[in-house]
């Protein structure tokens, strides 16, 4: 497979794959959500990812560092909640991350996750091992950086994320919950698999599975 840069043409294509395939695990992230939280993750993710596929048509012309802020914005709106407030803050700082870039290289990609994780931290007041989004988020950019030092290509450098963030966000079994409402849930909470680490582990595969689409035949 090639190792083109991402161009907002190609993000934008890229996004039309990674929406569908977000919103068809939506109901898995249901019901984690709902074993140690309020159960609207699902809901927050298929509106979000719908309103991010009717918006793409209006990115034309725009950077992939503005396309990147609009999308954040454009999901929070959809599905106003802390979840979004997280995913509209990821994406702000990782659309600054490639400021004045025309393309997104490997080494681009490594910049938006290290910016998302550092967004996400500080709002949130989380660490790795609060059983959060970092737990998958942080471990993702760490195999992220090494697939491009060792000069992966985008899915080489995209499958090393996603594997990582699979095994950062199984790793959240067992932890003892920091923030929100699984806090108060004791082990219950506990044992299972953190909801925004698990989105993390599914969205970086849906990004894999949007290098392979648009890689096809070059």
């Amino acid at each position: 497979m090639s190792s083109k840069p991402l161009s907002a043409e190609r993000l934008r294509a890229a996004f039309r794959t990674i929406a569908t395939d977000m919103k068809a695990r939506s109901e898995e992230l249901r019901e984690l959500d709902a074993a140690c939280g309020d159960g609207d993750l699902g809901i927050t993710v298929t509106k979000g990812f719908t309103a991010i596929e009717e918006t793409l048509s209006r990115l034309e012309g725009e950077s992939p560092s503005r396309s990147l802020k609009s999308l954040g914005i454009t999901f929070n709106n959809a599905a106003a909640s802390t979840f979004g407030v997280f995913f509209a803050t990821a994406f702000m700082h990782a659309g600054k991350s490639v400021e004045g870039a025309d393309e997104i290289t490997e080494e681009g990609f490594c910049a938006m996750l290290a910016s998302a994780a550092e967004g996400i931290a500080t709002r949130g007041r989380a660490k790795v091992g609060d059983k959060t989004i970092l737990d998958a988020l942080v471990p993702a950019h760490r195999a992220a950086q090494e697939a491009v030092d060792s000069g992966g290509t985008w899915p080489e450098v995209l499958a090393a994320a996603a594997g990582a963030a699979r095994e950062g966000a199984e790793r959240t079994r067992g932890l003892e919950p920091k923030h929100g409402r699984a806090r108060w849930l004791g082990d219950q909470a506990k044992e299972t698999q953190d909801a925004g680490a698990t989105f993390v582990s599914f969205f970086l595969e849906a990004c894999l599975h949007a290098a392979q689409e648009l890689t096809k035949g070059e």
